[in-house]
């Protein structure tokens, strides 16, 4: 059959692409669009229109073309016939394959590649497959490889392994999520193109971007883009040297070496990492001297710190704003009183300490001015709910309920010769507490002996007064003091 000559512009084509891009969450499939200028010399390496081909249909291969192109589309059934009729075998040397969607799943005849021994190039576009089922063999004169708009999502370190004589792997526009090790290439490759797929930069990425020597075969390294719902748009190279420098600084200080280090964002705008530190269960007995630059949330639970005064005078918890200190012994927080962490912290965990008593008015202004405020945790602490206390614990609970989330839960000791008895601070009223304490004996402070001291002094006062009235009304006679004055 004649092939119908297409009239083409010999400045440029241009070619719109589709690729479908799934977020972390798979919930979503958005459809970019991408237009690529293929110049005309170029034209005849590309898969654009592929279906078109009279040898779609069958899965075939073309005929040589006169510069050594050999073009697939939809499979390579015919490539056995192609073969044996000796065409492929005068081929010159710089025989070039190009391959346009391949139907299956997976892209498993690399045996047939070897019948190709004066191949070159290899090109593979929009193709179905998701991953290599073998490793590509051993090819004498393969120099470039070029696998792009496909559905690969995953490949093995050693798949280009065997191929000697590559110079140039070109996987853009693929699937590619991760990376599981570094990709085993030959001593004199030379260029390793990446660019245009999902990368996940959630996952740890162990290669060789950030290695001085490999990193530099990575040509489009500077525009991989995350696209993970943490890094989303983010550059992976910088997330990766945010990852590598808060690595070194956790294990350069003594207090972080035994705990973990993870960024859990990057600010959209300035670019300025967060980072959290968790040095939950490691038997603190005092909170970390050191926090890498820019740490926002210190989760230390299930330790033995009862000092919590680093949040006061301590430059490295500056920008921490969120606080885990759960299951510790913390009994006195009242020096965070005033302080700019207090104002401007966004999540206070203090459940399950020794807390019997706090100052509840500085508390309250603390959360009145804080507009960050967002969790406040306070249950399984043994408080001891006097009538003045316990009515003003009530009222700050009541008052900010939708930041002291487990404002139902927190019990107290109503009774003081009764640390048993446990009830929940919301359920009891002011009466009850202030009851309870009466009932439980006498509690005379010393500013009511006082009180009744002058009290007792004044009504003296009044009597003698009252006396000294009476007989100078009926007597004439004044007190013996006033006969004294001058």
């Amino acid at each position: 059959m004649a092939m119908k000559t297409i009239r083409i512009p010999l400045f440029c084509l241009v070619l719109i692409r589709l690729s479908h891009a799934t977020d972390e969450s798979h919930e979503s499939t958005t459809t970019t669009i991408t237009t690529k200028i293929i110049p005309m010399s170029d034209f005849q390496h590309s898969c654009f229109d592929w279906s078109s081909a009279p040898e779609a249909a069958g899965g075939n291969c073309s005929k040589l073309t006169r510069n050594g192109t050999l073009k697939c589309f939809g499979g390579m059934n015919n490539l056995a016939a192609l073969n044996h009729s000796g065409k492929l075998s005068r081929a010159q040397p710089a025989l070039e394959m190009l391959l346009c969607g391949w139907p299956k799943d997976g892209f498993n005849h690399m045996k047939d590649l070897q019948k190709l021994p004066r191949l070159r190039s290899l090109t593979i576009e929009y193709s179905g497959f998701t991953e290599f089922k073998f490793d590509f063999p051993e090819m004498s004169e393969l120099q470039t490889i070029n696998i792009s708009w496909t559905n690969l999502s995953y490949i093995s370190s050693r798949t280009f392994k065997r191929v000697h004589p590559l110079k140039v792997l070109d996987l853009r526009w693929n699937q590619l999520i991760q990376l599981d090790g570094p990709l085993l290439l030959p001593r004199n490759f030379e260029q390793l193109y990446l660019a245009g797929n999902p990368w996940n930069c959630t996952r740890n990425f162990k290669w060789m971007l950030l290695q001085p020597e490999k990193g530099r075969l990575v040509v489009d390294r500077d525009e991989l883009i995350c696209t993970d719902r943490k890094y989303k748009e983010r550059q992976m190279l910088l997330v990766m040297h945010y990852k590598l420098e808060l690595k070194k600084q956790c294990q350069s200080h003594e207090d972080l070496r035994n705990c973990t280090c993870l960024m859990h964002h990057i600010l959209p705008r300035t670019h300025i990492p967060l980072y959290t530190v968790n040095c939950s269960h490691m038997q603190f007995h005092r909170l970390p001297a050191f926090l890498p630059d820019n740490t926002t949330t210190l989760v230390i639970n299930d330790n033995m710190i009862s000092d919590i005064n680093p949040l006061r005078d301590n430059p490295h918890y500056r920008h921490v704003v969120d606080m885990q200190l759960e299951n510790n012994q913390v009994s006195n927080v009242d020096n965070l009183e005033d302080t700019y962490w207090l104002q401007n912290f966004r999540l206070l965990n203090l459940r399950g300490n020794n807390l019997r008593k706090l100052h509840v008015y500085a508390l309250d202004n603390a959360l009145d001015d804080n507009e960050n405020a967002n969790l406040l945790l306070l249950s399984r602490n043994p408080w001891h709910c006097t009538c003045k206390f316990g009515s003003r614990l009530r009222e700050l609970l009541t008052k900010y309920k939708d930041i002291v989330r487990d404002a139902w839960n927190v019990t107290c000791t109503y009774m003081q010769e009764d640390e048993q008895r446990l009830a929940k601070v919301l359920s009891l009223s002011r009466q009850e507490m202030c009851n309870a304490s009466l009932d439980s004996g006498p509690q005379i402070h010393p500013i009511d002996w006082l009180n009744g001291v002058l009290a007792s002094l004044i009504l003296l006062i009044l009597g003698k007064l009252a006396y000294d009235y009476y007989y100078y009304k009926y007597y004439g006679r004044v007190p013996w003091i006033v006969m004294k004055m001058p």
